[in-house]
């Protein structure tokens, strides 16, 4: 009885959508990459990882990787799912960095 349950559930979990705000997974040519948001720095971090994490994290849209990453897209949609809004931020092109400014202008 338990073993239904447990598959029931794992079957639930799968059905269930990925949340952008946990993380994104991004394949892009022969590199995986992981960009999660740090909330100490309040800015987001990318990470080159062995394997396919998309079980884990959600994956963005063709779009925001081909032809090139566009991790302004990936963050933004990734920062609206954390703080329910667009938050004011600057983004350095050289970096790729993203910085939220928590200040009213």
């Amino acid at each position: 009885m338990n073993k239904i349950i447990s598959n029931e559930m794992q079957l639930c979990q799968s059905l269930i959508p990925i949340n952008p705000k946990e993380g994104a997974f991004i394949k892009y040519k022969d590199e995986n990459y992981v960009t999660i948001y740090n909330a100490i720095v309040d800015t987001y971090g990318i990470f080159k990882v062995q394997g396919d994490w998309s079980h884990y994290y959600w994956t963005p849209p063709q779009e925001y990787i081909y032809p090139n990453i566009n991790w302004e897209l990936i963050w933004k949609e990734m920062d609206y799912c954390n703080y329910g809004y667009y938050r004011k931020y600057i983004y350095n092109k050289k970096g790729p960095d993203i910085i939220y400014l928590n200040f009213k202008l």
